[in-house]
């Protein structure tokens, strides 16, 4: 239930500090922001590892900025780690645990000191994830080089990441299931709380796996010599599976609800299949379970080269060309109606479900077997494309819902501008690392020729159109950033901007956001 002004600001009459509150707080709206901000300023601090390693590839002759192999592979690794567990899958929390709520009617989220918890739990890991890299640990190098104590640090944060996200997500799933407002069954919710619903339970299903990885890891590394799953040149190995192919897609798939809530809305069209979207949205959430693609413990026939995991790979692609479809055919039909520009939340929203379709296409296209793409650089576009998606469409939805979730507006414009930023960025990196994969350039290229795959000399040029694409999300994300502190200098939002049909708008968001006065003090950077 929403706290009132005096369970929020007095305690005995004395006016708690904004720390103090912070710290304290179980209103959901204020726990989705601080999760919204935290995972947008670590954003810009994955993109800068991202942006270091791109410099890097530009001589792929020797080292110009890293010392050695082993600091490169630390940040290739802090880069995909960070983005996934540290940011898009955060952002998506934070979203779901403001909006998902009010979306089915619910009087507060369940269970709210445990996703207050999962909130401080999740954001200390992070810092201990984070300070493990910095201080040559990370999760394992090729020349085993890292300060075991270190590496330690970076496996107990990852275990608190894991531990957090998993406590928040089951407080929003029993909100989901079970808070739902009279009359509302599950094939009615919105849609994006049906994908938060079907990507969570991947996520509950398939993050205790990679924990349990890594407590072996952490136990055999800390103990005795390792023998075998803390031996430092093998452990990324052991994690690998959760960042890329199908597991990735789990991490994105509430992107789709996104774009379902949007795009109906913004064209004053209903969906012509609801049900429809509820099903395609759980077939790719069962396709995206990835707990069994661990190439690191193969026992006869590759992982990767078993039925499963290439009739997996095809089956995707149709499932979200089809999403695509319908949210097309929405649009088509809504263009004549609409006598005003499209809100920029569409337009991103629309854009990530395109650019996760492209990351399904490279999904399949590894998995044939002749083409031998497993190891090479479109492992990191089908990457780039498919976690690309997930923050554009992160960015579409804090455009969108951002005025109920702070109360305050702000420009459109400037929102769009650095969504796109972001949006050329992605495509700045992700085509030519796709063309390199197929000229021989290896994921983790290492410090010399060798290692890079001996690629021809073209490599050198898309790998410097990859540099200007880690440039530009850098930029959009500081834009994210920006357009964040422009939001709370903003003018008190309407209680419905867009003419929304789902239930979150029916509530004012003067009425949940403003009755504390530490509003203007809490640093929503990502709203």
């Amino acid at each position: 239930m929403t706290e009132t002004a005096a369970d929020t600001t007095r305690t005995g009459g004395v006016v708690p500090t904004a720390l103090e509150a912070a710290v304290t707080t179980t209103d959901h709206l204020r726990i989705g922001r601080a999760w919204l901000a935290s995972g947008a300023l670590l954003l810009v601090a994955s993109l800068v590892a991202g942006l270091l390693v791109s410099v890097e590839r530009m001589d792929l002759t020797g080292m110009a900025v890293f010392g050695d192999v082993d600091s490169l592979f630390r940040f290739w690794s802090a880069y995909r780690v960070g983005l996934v567990l540290l940011v898009v899958v955060p952002v998506f929390v934070g979203l779901a645990t403001a909006v998902v709520p009010l979306q089915v009617g619910a009087s507060s989220i369940v269970f709210p000191r445990a996703a207050a918890l999962g909130f401080w739990v999740w954001a200390l890991g992070a810092a201990f994830t984070v300070a493990g890299f910095v201080i040559d640990g990370g999760l394992g190098t090729p020349g085993a080089v890292s300060r075991t104590d270190a590496l330690a640090l970076t496996l107990l944060g990852l275990l608190m990441v894991i531990g957090g996200i998993c406590c928040a997500t089951v407080c929003i799933l029993t909100t989901i299931v079970a808070g739902r407002t009279a009359g509302m069954n599950l094939s009615r919710v919105p849609l994006f709380a049906w994908s938060v619903l079907v990507a969570g339970s991947i996520w509950l299903v398939t993050l205790p796996v990679l924990a349990a990885n890594t407590v072996l890891i952490y136990v055999d590394l800390t103990g005795r010599s390792a023998v075998a799953f803390g031996v430092e040149d093998t452990i990324w190995g052991q994690l690998s599976w959760a960042f890329s192919h199908p597991q990735v897609y789990a991490f994105a798939l509430p992107l789709v609800g996104i774009a379902g809530d949007i795009v109906p809305v913004a064209a004053r069209r209903r969906h012509g299949n609801h049900r429809a979207l509820l099903v395609l949205t759980a077939l790719i959430g069962v396709l995206s379970f990835g707990a069994y693609a661990q190439a690191a413990f193969d026992i006869g026939t590759p992982i990767r080269e078993q039925a499963i995991f290439v009739v997996e790979a095809f089956l995707i692609v149709p499932l979200v060309l089809l999403v695509l479809v319908g949210l097309v055919d929405v649009l088509r039909r809504g263009v004549g109606s609409r006598r005003t520009r499209m809100p920029a939340p569409l337009y991103l929203s629309v854009l990530s479900v395109l650019f996760l379709l492209d990351g399904t296409v490279l999904g399949a296209l590894r998995a044939v077997a002749p083409l031998d793409l497993l190891d090479r650089s479109t492992t990191g576009a089908q990457f780039t494309f498919t976690i690309g998606a997930a923050l554009l469409a992160a960015m579409a939805g804090t455009l969108w819902w951002g005025d109920l979730i702070v109360g305050r507006v702000v420009p459109q414009g400037f929102g769009l501008a650095s969504a796109l930023a972001v949006a050329v960025g992605i495509v700045l990196i992700a085509v030519p690392d796709t063309i390199s994969g197929f000229m021989g350039l290896a994921d983790f290229t290492g410090g010399d020729l060798v290692g890079a795959g001996n690629p021809g000399s073209g490599v050198d040029v898309l790998n410097t159109v990859a540099l200007v694409g880690s440039a530009h999300l850098l930029v959009g994300a500081l834009g994210w950033l920006v357009t964040g502190v422009l939001r709370l200098r903003g003018a008190r939002s309407l209680a419905d901007p867009w003419g929304g049909h789902t239930l979150e708008w029916s509530t004012s968001p003067v009425e949940v956001t403003s009755e504390s006065p530490l509003l203007d003090a809490t640093v929503e950077a990502g709203a």
